[in-house]
């Protein structure tokens, strides 16, 4: 549920869903990791769903990991998801830095083409709490904390490891 996470870290919750899938784990790097998911899965994505209900109009904002598998390979499915949200080497620097600088790029190379929705986005966000959260992860808030996090990687690289590290003990606590 991410109503749990303090409102300055929900910016950063699409790169958190990446890094727990692309740095790799504390006993397999990066490759081995994706080669693994490839193997025995059909693959494992991240994302983050908002809405608001109609009748009470509250919102809803949850963090969700999805995996593909055929019921033979549930169990390893079961073992990655694991060790991902429990093991993810966040503290590799240099792949988080890589990460950022793509989700970057991606949001503003789309800016243009689609830049009427970036706008709807953004008037969305003034309305409906769902609205406000959908923009800070993947409108222009979303851009805006991109920016500031490319830089805070190479400046302050102890506070984004401890805002990652904040989400994943935030979110994952059961």
């Amino acid at each position: 549920d991410l109503h749990s996470l303090p409102t300055d870290l929900l910016p950063l919750t699409e790169i958190f869903g990446r890094a727990l899938l692309e740095t790799g784990t504390d006993k397999e790097d990066f490759v081995k990791l994706s080669q693994r998911i490839g193997k025995n899965t059909g693959g494992i994505h991240s994302s983050a769903i908002t809405a608001t209900t109609l009748n009470t109009r509250q919102s809803v904002a949850k963090f969700v990991l999805r995996g593909k598998a055929t019921v033979p390979q549930a169990p390893e499915l079961l073992n990655i998801l694991k060790d991902v949200l429990l093991h993810a080497n966040l503290d590799n620097r240099e792949r988080l830095k890589q990460i950022v600088l793509e989700e970057k790029a991606d949001m503003e190379s789309a800016l243009v083409p689609s830049g009427h929705g970036f706008v709807n986005q953004r008037l969305r966000a003034m309305y409906t709490e769902s609205g406000w959260a959908q923009d800070q992860m993947s409108g222009i808030g979303y851009l805006i904390a991109l920016r500031e996090l490319a830089a805070d990687i190479d400046k302050r690289w102890k506070s984004v490891l401890k805002r990652l590290k904040a989400i994943r003990e935030t979110l994952i606590n059961r």
